[in-house]
């Protein structure tokens, strides 16, 4: 046989193994592996991860403050800069008097966040800290799921506790206020 008959064999075998092997491959089934697990929420439901900034967060804190209490007068605000300032007024002797608190944020593993209280005054006068705690405690329309602990000079608040209009449940993941990061997860279930 010549030499040119040779390598056209050759070469027509060669295409038609390669041609059976990707047929044959293409039939396979495909490698079913799971996906990594990392921090898998429960069966039946689906978390969301929401990324936010302080003035963001500024914004929606005030929107919530105003939906909560529409129908009484707000008597303080928050605001979210190098710390956690909560500004309102107290009544006392038939006079509003200012009061101004600063709290340093603490994540808990369960979502929530602890605020440390740092510092207190009413109008320009620094009070013991416990005394007035156990005062907004006792006399401030709190949500049900912040929580005063005058004895630790804290603050609790539950986000996971706070009811949704969707019954979305909320937890915090980070809250830096230094370098305005802020990471919630959004969970709801699925039925």
């Amino acid at each position: 046989m010549k030499k040119w008959k040779r390598l056209f064999w050759g070469l027509l075998t060669l295409n038609i193994v390669i041609v059976l092997v990707v047929i044959v491959l293409i039939f396979q089934p495909a490698d079913n592996q799971p996906f990594p697990s990392g921090n898998q929420p429960q069966k039946n439901q689906v978390e969301l991860t929401i990324l936010a900034k302080k003035k963001d967060l500024n914004a929606l804190i005030d929107k919530y403050l105003q939906k909560e209490f529409h129908n009484e007068e707000l008597n303080y605000n928050v605001r979210l800069t190098d710390q956690v300032e909560v500004n309102g007024t107290i009544q006392a002797f038939d006079n509003k008097l200012d009061v101004q608190m600063a709290f340093e944020p603490h994540v808990q593993k369960n979502g929530g966040i602890i605020l440390e209280q740092k510092s207190l005054s009413v109008g320009k006068l620094q009070l013991p800290v416990r005394t007035v705690l156990k005062y907004v405690n006792n006399n401030f329309n709190l949500p049900d799921y912040v929580k005063i602990n005058p004895a630790d000079e804290s603050v609790y608040v539950g986000l996971q506790e706070m009811k949704t209009t969707n019954d979305f449940r909320v937890k915090v993941e980070k809250f830096n206020l230094e370098k305005d990061e802020f990471r919630f997860k959004l969970i709801d279930s699925v039925k």
